[in-house]
């Protein structure tokens, strides 16, 4: 980051520091890089990566509750193995996923990088959000919620054998968009973000932007039966990443809206946990003392 910014010119209304940038007009766009070795691997195909490269962006469009619009797409490629037969499986994959979450693909950029380097993909993804839903807008009081079950990507990604369902949602990420644009359109989010770093690196963004802090109590959070019998499932659901679900925040009393909101769009929704002042994140089991907060699994920059 530039140690000092320019004043955010009017036509600007929200940036650094969510998961989208907010323009005049209701247009939200947002930007992702995917490195070989460090977000796919020898478990993903190439189509699993181009679908992964609209989904991941899609989750961040879905955070701030915008619809998805228009991609423009970058790509560096070493020329061994053969370029273009990886390209068409890979332009397979993201065409699946464009037309699952109404993407239009409207330009970018090929580039080569030396021979034995890592592929890079680079998408940049832009929708209309009416109600834009931020992070730094939650109060203390407020429920904490979560979609879907957490570390089943995680357990794709990281167990030597890890269960079917586990792979499947590593190779095809399914943010909850048609639930989440709902939810924008309801006023019932006070606050929302993308969980795509699990929950022990995500939550304390949320807490810290909207300062305050959370506690969440581990028993509640959503567990697939795909995990029951892994090596410690609570370690892959805090810190497993890879999700690409939605955290967001509502006012107490909202549960019964929430609920059938959930089941419309055919999502799993969970209170699991709550907001007070103060600042971060801890557990607390149920009349139980206060855990620390756990540390991400992952650091781009080796300090975890």
């Amino acid at each position: 980051m530039l140690e000092r910014r320019a004043a955010r010119p009017s036509w600007l209304h929200h940036d650094a520091g969510d998961d989208c940038a907010v323009i005049e007009g209701g247009e939200v766009v947002t930007v992702d890089t995917l490195v070989e070795g460090v977000h796919f691997g020898a478990r993903l195909s190439a189509a699993d990566v181009g679908f992964k490269a609209v989904a991941a962006s899609v989750s961040d469009l879905a955070s701030s509750g915008a619809r998805p619009r228009w991609m423009l797409l970058a790509l560096s490629l070493p020329p061994d193995p053969p370029v273009l037969p990886w390209v068409r499986a890979f332009a397979r994959g993201l065409a699946e996923a464009c037309t699952q979450f109404g993407v239009y693909l409207i330009g970018g950029d090929v580039t080569g990088v030396p021979a034995g380097g890592p592929r890079f993909v680079c998408p940049t993804l832009a929708g209309i959000a009416t109600s834009p839903m931020l992070r730094s807008t939650a109060r203390p009081g407020d429920v904490v919620w979560v979609t879907g079950q957490l570390g089943l990507a995680g357990a794709g990604w990281s167990l030597d054998e890890p269960p079917p369902e586990a792979l499947a949602r590593l190779r095809r990420p399914q943010p909850p968009l048609s639930f989440a644009l709902a939810l924008a359109a309801s006023g019932l989010a006070t606050a929302a973000m993308d969980l795509s770093d699990g929950l022990a690196a995500d939550l304390p963004r949320l807490a810290w932007a909207s300062g305050v802090q959370a506690v969440i109590d581990p028993a509640r959070l959503p567990l697939s039966d795909a995990l029951a019998g892994c090596p410690d499932p609570l370690a892959l659901q805090l810190s497993g990443g890879e999700d690409y679900e939605l955290l967001f925040t509502s006012p107490p009393g909202a549960e019964p809206e929430l609920a059938q909101l959930a089941l419309e769009h055919g999502v799993q929704a969970t209170p699991i946990g709550a907001l007070r002042p103060g600042r971060g994140a801890i557990l607390i089991h149920e009349g139980g003392e206060p855990l620390p907060w756990p540390e991400p699994a992952f650091d781009h920059f080796g300090r975890a």
